[in-house]
């Protein structure tokens, strides 16, 4: 019986650390700070905003918008989820 909780504590270990380390957003709170130096924006927004763009765009786009290495259809793909999101969250 012992063997099993043993096994169980380190699969839900293991499953806790691919979580944090592999499917957590990198680019979540950064987005949120970078609204939140925007005027008149407030943090429920600004979290509502992330959430929004991050459902939309991978950890990589969003890090390619927040470095402005946006262009072409993409950045109106940008602009319309952005104005979307905005406007959703208000």
């Amino acid at each position: 019986m012992g063997k099993v909780f043993l096994w169980i504590g380190f699969v839900a270990l293991a499953a806790y650390l691919v979580k944090s380390q592999y499917l957590s957003s990198k680019t979540f709170e950064p987005f949120i700070q970078g609204c939140m130096s925007g005027e008149g924006a407030t943090e429920e927004r600004c979290e509502c905003l992330s959430r929004y763009v991050h459902k939309h765009f991978s950890d990589r786009e969003v890090q390619a918008i927040m470095d402005q290495r946006i262009e072409g259809a993409f950045a109106t793909k940008v602009q319309d989820v952005i104005s979307t999101g905005s406007r959703a969250c208000q």
